[in-house]
Parts: structure tokens; sequence; C-alpha cells
């Protein structure tokens, strides 16, 4: 009976660490779908409420600090695609310049000294960032080709993606100063019809 009960306690308390050291990615898809690189289902998991936490806003974009490689799979880690939540991409040159030369650490960095970062969202394993990385400018959003002769150097780099500021799809109508006098015109009217009739 001990030996179940301790068998049973190891058995607890492997899965708690195993749960605690791995990540869990933030994404709706299925394991098939991710196998697949199919994105077509996927939703935007960096909502509104998570800037300042996840990621930060600066002229027009939203930029999410997503991993501290850039090869697509290592095996300890996969880096996923940016269409992995919806809406997101890799920056082309002028964003990444952007990146490298107006935004800043501290930008990245909350009032609680808390780094925004998004690791969560695009990694399978990793949750960091690395900001010796960021304040030496290796930067990148494209991935590095596996294999290539410079992967080992550049593999390094912190990768950022991107997405447009959301807008209301929906915008609402801003009514003509014609509509608006038409309308008033009806109301006075009225009035003095309903006056005209009590009196």
């Amino acid at each position: 009976m001990n030996k179940i009960l301790v068998n049973g306690l190891f058995f607890l308390v492997f899965m708690v660490f195993s749960s605690i050291s791995k990540a869990t990615l933030i994404t709706n898809l299925s394991q098939a779908e991710l196998d697949t690189k199919n994105y077509s289902n996927a939703e935007d998991h960096l909502t509104s409420d998570l800037l300042d936490v996840n990621y930060i806003t600066y002229k027009g974009y939203d930029w999410a600090w997503v991993s501290p490689v850039n090869l697509e799979s290592i095996p300890e880690n996969t880096l996923y695609a940016p269409e992995l939540q919806k809406n997101w991409l890799f920056a082309d040159d002028t964003l990444l310049n952007i990146i490298k030369n107006e935004l800043t650490l501290a930008d990245f960095t909350n009032e609680n000294g808390e780094i925004i970062q998004a690791v969560q969202f695009f990694n399978s394993e990793y949750t960091h960032v690395d900001t010796d990385d960021f304040n030496s400018g290796f930067l990148s959003s494209a991935w590095t080709l596996s294999g290539s002769f410079m992967t080992g150097i550049l593999k390094g780099q912190e990768t950022f993606y991107v997405r447009a500021v959301s807008t209301d799809p929906t915008p609402k109508p801003i009514p003509e100063p014609l509509s608006i006098f038409i309308f008033a015109s009806a109301l006075i009217a009225l009035q003095i019809k309903l006056r005209s009739k009590a009196v």
C-alpha cells in the first residue's frame, strides 16, 4: 500500500513540475493545424487589454517582441509564424528600422520594470527574451534559414512581429449639415402644428 502511495505521490510531483517548466502556447489551433501550418482558423489572442503587457503601440503599429531566437525550429523550441495570431505579420525593412533606430528597451519595459513580450503566443517552449541582444541591436523579424552558413550567428536575434493598429471596421456615419437642418425643420414644424391645434 505504501509503495502505491509513494509511486502515486512521485507521479503527481512529476506532473506538477513538468507543467510548471513547460510553456503553454496560447492558440486556438489544434496540434494538427500547427503541424501542417494551417493558420486559416487562427484567432488573435493579443487583445486590447494586453496592451503594454504583451505588446506596445507605436507609429500606427502594434509591436510584439516574440522570441529570443529567429529560427523556425530548433530541438528545444518551435517559433511559429506571425499568422498564428490573426493579423500579425513579419516586419518589413522599413518597420525593422523603426525597431532598431527608434524603439528602445525602455519602450518594452512596463512601470513595474517587467519586459513587455509575447513569447507565449508564438513559441512552443520558450518563455523569455534576451535584453542584452536587444541593447546590442541584434534584432530581426524574418527567420534565419536553417542550414545557412550564418545560422549559428544569426539564430540568436531577437524576433519581432507587427500588426497595423486596428480601427473600427464599421465607422459611424457623420450626419451632413443639410440632414441635420431638415430634421430640425421638421421638428419645429411639428411643434408649431401641435401648438396651433391646442389653441
